[in-house]
């Protein structure tokens, strides 16, 4: 229910994604060493070279219960070294959510946690997962996916192609030999306890968000005396019936903002009746869904066709991020007003997604599909995990035990940390298995979503506890943590975000090209009033020549400016409140706009003007060419402003 810490927390049941192109890899068959074993390995990214990373893996059997069939996996582990000069002996194990998020290849956003002042921090991609190998990617399930959401698909046959591409791709792994019974949390869980064992460590502390909370318990189970402390944020309650509770999860936590948005004084007035409203938008969606141009990977361009019941999804991923929270009714309000941009934005968000959609459906289809009940279909009955629960069954790999779904005790200390807005994992199951810990501490953010420990201060806070878990805990001073004012005023636009994406991510070559040619034109049109100026007393000069070549100068310096004013608000917004890019800028950047406006129609002469300025004989040729091309640009600036909503 996780995938990149930091990143925005976002289930395989939301919108739509495409086209996984990672290879499922055979796992290595089992040779003369002996197993389990850890092994030194050449990592697939970066890593430091100081020594304060090492990267290995860890090869166990396939299958513990067919030892003999002679098939390993292979787990990517990545150790990231305390910066204290004489750490403790027991490091940090992060369990990182999903099922099916990867986690070692986001060891950057580790490097500065306070947990490595006095701590080793590990982290491993769960078997089946990111770099380990065999890999449970499922291409054929990100394509149904995407093709559910094109325009004018039947809804049924989206639902049954999505069915059979569940079973293609289980189909596959199997032809590849892979033991899908094998993905599940209770081997994952065997082979921590293994990893524990070969690293040679004694105890170590468990640090586990959302399913990874799920897999902390099961280790507990497994191997409780190698556990000196446990962290819980986000809990998944083994006894809870996920699919079945969805849909009450999902109201419990739209309640909550909705009333949150009616005790805010300043949003009450700006939205009088938000539930309202987003009820005639999501009926007026469904009525005639929209269709949006998405961004594909690699940097393709699709359709999607969005409805209500996309918005609702929106609604339910952005809750997991409490910085998100606040632009909230903003956002409804403005698909509500007819602009979806920002649903198509959600799209391209999933459409990156790393999840494993094998591991995921494997191990859901063996941990809790066949325990679950599908809950009752009811007109207005929104289920964010609709159709989840039949494709996790397509996988048929198998029925876990007893214990997975049971509750437990232990006397390890524990900390449990919970979110009031959390609509996947609400905070009566964190609090209920808190209770099963003898030294366990439950926390409440009211203000917080999904995985509370990820917001600042929190880290922290957990970092003090693994230090000393036998000290009472307070969260005196964070319980607000989270609780903020909704935003009223907002200058709503997705274009900024997803140019600052295409650029700072994608690392698309032909945008960023585009922009420093645009820059680079536009920076000596600004240069060129300079020249223009000083030419204007020359005899025989053409006086619509020379107008044209000051108001495209003129048209150059606004647009200029728009850039420079436009790039400094998205870096300033980016470093201080990078959630409000997604939505849009400071309201004073309405007046962005205004500068491409006053370039084109300054820049405009220019382009009426090229004929006289051409036949000036006083104007050198290269000139001529230059105010030629600083026409073309300025037109196709315009054009490219138009089609992104800045005009």
């Amino acid at each position: 229910m996780m995938a990149g810490r930091g990143r925005r927390c976002l289930s395989a049941a939301f919108f739509a994604a495409v086209l996984g192109l990672t290879v499922c890899r055979l796992p290595a068959l089992a040779d003369d060493l002996p197993l389990p074993r850890f092994e030194s390995a050449d990592c697939p990214f970066e890593i430091p070279s100081d020594g304060s990373v090492r990267y290995g893996r860890l090869v166990v059997p396939e299958n513990r219960a067919e030892p003999g069939n002679g098939r390993t996996v292979s787990i990517a582990v990545l150790i990231l070294k305390s910066r204290s000069g004489h750490p403790r002996p027991d490091p940090v194990l992060y369990l990182e959510g999903g099922p099916g998020g990867p986690s070692v290849s986001y060891y950057g956003d580790w490097l500065a946690s306070p947990i490595l002042e006095h701590r080793d921090l590990i982290l491993f991609d769960q078997r089946g997962v990111g770099h380990s190998i065999p890999s449970l990617s499922c291409p054929e399930i990100r394509t149904s996916r995407f093709e559910a959401l094109s325009p004018g698909k039947d809804p049924a046959e989206a639902l049954s192609e999505r069915l059979e591409s569940a079973r293609l791709c289980a189909a596959r792994l199997r032809s590849d030999g892979v033991d899908l019974s094998a993905y599940n949390t209770a081997e994952s869980a065997r082979d921590l306890a293994d990893l524990r064992r070969v690293l040679g460590i004694p105890r170590w502390n468990l640090y586990g968000i959302s399913y990874g909370t799920r897999l902390a318990l099961r280790l507990l189970r497994e191997d409780p005396d190698g556990v000196r402390a446990v962290v819980l944020d986000s809990v998944v309650d083994p006894e809870s019936d996920e699919y079945a509770a969805a849909p009450a999860n999902a109201s419990v936590a739209f309640n909550r903002f909705l009333a949150a948005v009616s005790a805010d004084p300043a949003a009450r007035v700006a939205f009088p009746d938000l539930e309202s409203l987003l009820d005639k938008t999501v009926a007026d969606l469904d009525r005639t869904p929209k269709t949006a141009r998405i961004r594909l990977p690699g940097g393709g361009v699709g359709s999607v066709c969005v409805g209500g019941q996309d918005l609702l999804d929106a609604l339910y991923g952005f809750l997991y991020d409490p910085d998100s929270i606040p632009y909230l009714p903003l956002f409804i309000r403005t698909v509500w007003q007819g602009d979806v941009a920002h649903l198509a934005m959600f799209a391209e968000e999933v459409l990156y997604d790393d999840l494993s959609d094998g591991l995921y459906y494997a191990l859901q289809g063996h941990d809790e599909a066949p325990f679950s009940a599908a809950p009752e279909a009811r007109p207005g009955l929104y289920d964010p995990l609709r159709f989840e629960r039949d494709l996790a069954l397509a996988f048929g790999s198998g029925r876990a035990d007893d214990a997975a779904n049971s509750p437990m005790s232990s006397d390890v200390p524990a900390l449990v940390l919970a979110g009031g807005y959390d609509p996947v994992t609400p905070s009566e199951g964190s609090r209920k298995v808190a209770g099963w810990f003898s030294k366990g501490t439950f926390l409440y953010f009211p203000g917080l979503g999904h995985a509370v420990s990820m917001s600042s201060g929190l880290e922290e806070f957990v970092a003090a506890f693994l230090e000393d878990p036998s000290k009472p805990q307070s969260a005196e001073g964070l319980e607000k943590k989270g609780v903020r004012p909704f935003v009223t005023r907002l200058f709503m636009t997705a274009s900024p975000y997803r140019l600052y994406v295409r650029v700072a991510y994608d690392r698309d070559v032909d945008v960023l090209f585009a922009i420093l040619a645009f820059a680079g034109i536009f920076g000596a049109g600004t240069l060129s009033l300079f020249f223009t100026w000083k030419d204007r007393l020359r005899p025989g000069l053409s006086r619509w020549g020379f107008a044209a070549r000051l108001s495209g100068g003129i048209g150059a310096f606004f647009d200029a400016a728009f850039m420079a004013a436009l790039s400094l608000t998205v870096a300033f917004v980016n470093r201080s409140e990078p959630a409000m890019l997604f939505f849009g800028l400071p309201q004073q950047a309405a007046l962005l706009p205004w500068a491409g406006r006053l370039g084109f129609w300054a820049g405009l002469p220019l382009v009426l003007g090229l004929f006289a300025l051409f036949r000036d004989p006083g104007v050198h040729r290269g000139t001529r060419i230059f105010f030629a091309a600083l026409s073309v640009s300025q037109v196709l600036f315009a054009l490219v402003l138009a089609n992104l909503g800045l005009i």
